[in-house]
């Protein structure tokens, strides 16, 4: 069991006086290491979990009593990032403890031993009041306690728990490289890890989130520790192996990267619970299960890989109608076992490709089912008895569209992968019962037509407003007579050269010559699409 800080303080031989106990929140934690210094910016060097122990002779008294004590402020304050500004002497003081302390606490400091004596006669108030905002332990080294006896004190309690600690560790390693026999490895070793710790352990992925996790109470901590493990990689511009911490003197977690030939896999959060914990369990735990994950996951997420390789091979050839070779492919993956009738789903979604597609493998192999690629689309064959079960896994989830059809035998294949993705299209589409029934407007997409009709007509709404009215007019009764300029001179009520002037010059201002088929249905789409209510031509 490591040194505490309450068992430190209580050293008899060491006569520390403790000033503030933190709101007791982490009396009972291990203390990790003992950092002697008196520079400003120590936050930049320190570590979670451990002691600062400092003279602050860098620091003016709080007296200001001594002629250099105001120069020496404004200089503090200059590198602290803080305003010059000695307009108030006394509130510039304490802005500079108070940000002193605070970027110890976000450094992870959980104590100050501030020594007497040597500089400042007592405790500066400033800095009491600053611990007390951030709840970390202050206590005070008497001036015949050198502060290395404090450092032999913390590192003599080390090494006699270093023997135990690699005994913890060796049986941490047998126990975890067990559990990665486990078919699902990742939430295996999980399970382990947080029965080894007496608390709960979660493995978050690449982009920070929950693969597995022992205790599902825990996933808002788990998703918030992730979250301040990518901050600290992100203020010291590199990569934290490794993160300990305690969450109000409870929550004992430690945090392991879990890498391979470089490459990041994931993090594990190894967390013991209350006092039954100690940070040495969490670490040697932590340690070892990210050395178990990182050699077991390689070659499982490669077997994945060539498992998905295979079954998106075997769908294509399913699809093309060869079903001795689509057989055999499934033979190799053991999953040529379904039943007839089976179920055929295509499945589209809005999100990224590779996540949703594990996720959905995840959740949907089992007996009698395969998850596969094949022309840019999810397609999922299960056997009868499992279709409301994947239906309802589908309907229940965000951005996601599916078509389905009934196949019979493998021979029906490619007439049942035909059924589906046109199923699929129909539920993209709305409730018709076949393509046939679509009105024009719905094989159309109007955003496109939408815009395309905006920069057809710009040149047109340039024109004074009679001349658009007299041309838009012109150009309706055009497409209402299929371009028939005799009747649409007659339902104008004008002269036949009259509407072929007016048909001329829209030529001209449009692009198009309208005795090219394909340019009378765009100018059709694009006033059944316009936005301008006085250019529209519809009646």
């Amino acid at each position: 069991m490591a040194l505490t800080f309450r068992q430190l303080l209580a050293t008899p031989e060491l006569h520390l006086n403790l000033i503030y106990d933190g709101d007791n929140h982490a009396m009972d934690s291990g203390i990790i290491w003992v950092h002697p210094t008196d520079v400003i910016n120590a936050a930049d060097f320190a570590e979670p979990g451990e002691i600062l122990l400092t003279c602050s002779t860098n620091f003016p008294l709080e007296s200001m009593s001594n002629a250099n004590d105001l120069s020496l402020l404004k200089r503090d304050l200059r590198k602290a990032g803080l305003s010059t500004s000695l307009a108030d002497v006394e509130a510039a003081y304490k802005s500079l403890w108070m940000k002193y302390v605070a970027d110890l606490s976000r450094a992870g400091v959980m104590a100050i031993g501030f020594g007497v004596k040597m500089k400042h006669p007592t405790i500066p108030q400033a800095l009491l009041r600053a611990v007390k905002e951030h709840h970390i332990i202050l206590f005070e080294v008497p001036e015949e306690i050198n502060f290395s006896v404090i450092v032999k004190t913390v590192l003599r309690r080390q090494a006699e728990e270093s023997e135990s600690v690699q005994r913890l560790m060796y049986a941490a390693q047998r126990d975890l490289f067990r559990a990665t026999d486990s078919p699902d490895v990742v939430q295996s070793v999980i399970q382990q890890s947080a029965k080894l710790v007496d608390g709960w352990a979660a493995f978050l992925d690449s982009r920070g989130r929950i693969a597995a996790i022992s205790n599902q109470a825990m996933k808002h901590q788990a998703t918030q520790l992730a979250l301040h493990m990518r901050q600290q990689e992100e203020q010291r511009a590199n990569n934290a192996k490794a993160i300990f911490g305690i969450a109000r003197g409870r929550n004992r977690y430690y945090m392991c990267a879990v890498e391979h030939d470089q490459q990041r896999l994931g993090t594990i959060i190894v967390s013991s619970l209350g006092n039954n914990g100690n940070n040495t369990v969490s670490r040697a735990v932590g340690v070892a299960a990210a050395d178990a994950l990182s050699w077991s996951l390689p070659p499982r997420l490669e077997q994945y890989k060539r498992q998905s390789r295979i079954r998106d091979l075997a769908f294509e050839e399913l699809a093309a109608g060869h079903t001795q070779i689509a057989t055999a492919l499934m033979d190799e993956l053991g999953e040529a076992n379904l039943t007839f009738p089976a179920q055929l789903f295509c499945v589209e979604h809005a999100g990224a490709d590779d996540d949703f597609a594990l996720t959905l493998a995840g959740d949907v192999t089992g007996t009698g089912s395969m998850v596969g690629r094949y022309q840019d689309r999810l397609w999922i064959l299960v056997s009868q008895t499992r279709r409301a079960d994947v239906a309802a896994l589908l309907d229940d989830l965000d951005s996601t569209v599916y078509g389905s059809c009934t196949m019979s035998a493998f021979s029906t294949a490619p007439e049942a992968f035909r059924q589906a993705l046109r199923n699929l299209r129909l539920r993209r589409i709305g409730s018709h019962e076949s393509v046939v029934d679509l009105s024009p407007h719905e094989l159309v997409s109007p955003d496109i037509a939408a815009v395309y009709a905006d920069e057809l007509f710009a040149l047109v709404r340039k024109l004074p407003p009679g001349e658009q009215h007299l041309l838009m007019g012109t150009l309706r009764e055009l497409l209402f007579t299929a371009f028939n300029v005799g009747a649409a001179a007659k339902r104008l009520d004008v002269h036949r050269h009259t509407v072929e002037n007016r048909m001329s010059k829209l030529e001209s201002l449009l692009g198009l010559d309208f005795n090219d088929e394909s340019a009378r249905v765009k100018v059709w789409i694009a006033c059944s699409f316009i936005r301008d209510a006085e250019m529209s031509t519809s009646r």
